[in-house]
């Protein structure tokens, strides 16, 4: 490992932490709300994204294995969001 890479994993786990603290003091504010729960979502995708390129290394892999890696926990997450939506909708 070089000295930028460890450089910008350190960066990247920074992040990442910061990114759980952000999701843990939204749900102490907010609860369980509809609009945490799509925030919490989105940050997980984004996390998800984190760690697929940076942690295992794959920025440089083939596009079709970086898209597939990254588009599981995008649709994933949108069906969460489309559940969550058709559930704020019925009980409206």
């Amino acid at each position: 490992m070089t000295h930028h890479n460890e450089r910008r994993l350190r960066k990247t786990f920074a992040t990442l932490v910061l990114l759980v603290a952000c999701g843990m003091i939204l749900m102490t504010l907010w609860g369980g709300t509809a609009a945490a729960t799509a925030a919490l979502l989105v940050l997980a995708v984004i996390k998800c994204r984190l760690v697929a390129l940076d942690f295992m290394g794959l920025a440089q892999a083939p596009a079709g294995l970086r898209f597939g890696l990254l588009a599981w926990p995008a649709i994933l997450a949108l069906l969460a969001l489309a559940k969550l939506a058709m559930g704020v909708t019925l009980s409206a």
